[in-house]
């Protein structure tokens, strides 16, 4: 389906991309591009930079913090002002939060060994060098296994959704008290409006509201005379129509397994659509390596794990069990797909230094478009044009004649750029 429907996303994150997808005009072909740093880019400088060139043309960059060689405090915070200044937002994307497939959802597993693992991985998301949950929106999991029809069982996403809570509002807290000593210091004379957290949302998550920035974080901007383009307390003007990045939301990707050649059963693919479903204000959707944003459209990804096109249960899935599981039926449910682009296309790739940035970039009119913002171009330019020939072939063979089920789906494309 179209990045841009009149559907609303329960998940702030998500809500977010799609109103990036309507509002960013950088964005290459409206899509909400993630960018995927190779590990080409081991040091915070190089990292910085190439944050800095290809910004505008993004809606998410995907970083490997594990491989930064000097990872630090400094790093994150330029990362955050570079998120704000360009409004994308933030995916660490090098550690999988929970390693340990098939265990976190059984409910025949020892409960005093779920509950060590349990607190490991609630460790690995909010502590150590990256402390993930601190600073970045997005992170990385595998599904908690449990099944379809016993979700109450999974240990995993509750885990992590405290986590994520409790980690937001430190870091709140923190930036609120860095904010105050920094106002009493302000001897501009100009009085400063402080905006309060914005109100519950309906799942009583203050802290992932898709307007909850923090006062402090989009009053940050305001207090500082600095004028350098990288540091983190430099003027931020957000007069472009593209709101600013909800900062303080926090989701987890979970990964999703390919339909063959895999070692994964298909009940397990399956488990990880429904814990999806069933944690959509928190769990954003998947990633997967199948090419979906390329050779598919809409809901395909339920249709192949889980229902046939008229709606009907795939063979081996029980439709007493999804009769229990009611969400997968409701169409305000929504989920994203991340599907990486085939570096196969960029093969072709020339970069020309004639052309210029598109007028709504928001840099220098005399320079270049970066190269990687020119990769990006290409790559989405050739994925669109593979998948529009894709849906060509399928209408003349008469699939999907039926209505889509299950939540909306929005495809979101990641390329690795160098």
């Amino acid at each position: 389906m179209s990045t841009t429907g009149d559907w609303s996303p329960e998940n702030p994150i998500l809500a977010y991309l799609q109103t990036l997808a309507a509002t960013k005009k950088t964005l290459p072909y409206g899509q909400p591009v993630v960018a995927h740093v190779s590990v080409n880019h081991i040091g915070s400088a190089s990292l910085l930079r190439l944050a800095a060139d290809i910004g505008p043309y993004i809606a998410i960059l995907q970083i490997p913090a594990d491989v930064i060689d000097d990872w630090s405090s400094d790093t994150i915070e330029q990362l955050q002002y570079l998120s704000r200044k360009h409004k994308f937002l933030l995916w660490e994307g090098s550690k999988i939060l929970n390693p340990l497939v098939n265990f976190m959802g059984r409910a025949d597993a020892p409960l005093e060994t779920r509950q060590v693992l349990t607190d490991m991985i609630k460790k690995s998301y909010t502590s150590g060098p990256l402390r993930t949950a601190t600073w970045s929106n997005l992170a990385t999991s595998w599904a908690p296994a449990a099944p379809i029809d016993q979700q109450e069982n999974d240990t995993l996403i509750p885990t992590l959704r405290l986590a994520a809570r409790e980690a937001v509002a430190t870091t709140s807290k923190i930036i609120q008290t860095e904010i105050s000593v920094e106002m009493n210091n302000y001897s501009s004379g100009e009085e400063l409006e402080i905006i309060t957290p914005s109100t519950q949302t309906s799942n009583g998550w203050k802290e992932f509201s898709q307007n909850n920035t923090g006062s402090v974080l989009r009053k940050l901007s305001t207090i500082s005379v600095t004028t350098e383009s990288v540091t983190p307390h430099a003027p931020i003007h957000a007069d472009d129509g593209v709101p600013m990045p909800p900062l303080l939301a926090r989701s987890i990707v979970l990964c999703l397994p390919i339909i063959i050649e895999t070692a994964f059963v298909p009940e397990f693919r399956q488990s990880t659509i429904v814990a999806a479903c069933a944690n959509s204000d928190f769990v954003i959707g998947f990633i997967t390596s199948e090419p979906f944003f390329v050779n598919h459209r809409g809901n395909d990804i339920f249709e192949l794990a889980l229902f046939d096109a008229n709606g009907n249960p795939q063979p081996g899935v029980s439709a007493a069990k999804l009769d229990t599981t009611p969400y997968l039926h409701e169409q305000r449910k929504s989920l994203g797909v991340f599907s990486l682009v085939s570096p196969i296309l960029g093969l072709d790739f020339e970069f020309d230094p004639t052309v210029k940035p598109d007028r709504s970039a928001p840099s220098d009119s005399n320079s270049e478009t970066p190269y990687t913002a020119q990769y990006l171009y290409h790559m989405i330019r050739q994925a669109l044009a593979l998948r529009e020939k894709n849906r060509q072939e399928r209408e003349a063979t008469g699939s999907r004649k039926e209505p889509p089920v299950g939540p909306k789906i929005m495809h979101i494309p990641v390329v690795i750029v160098s």
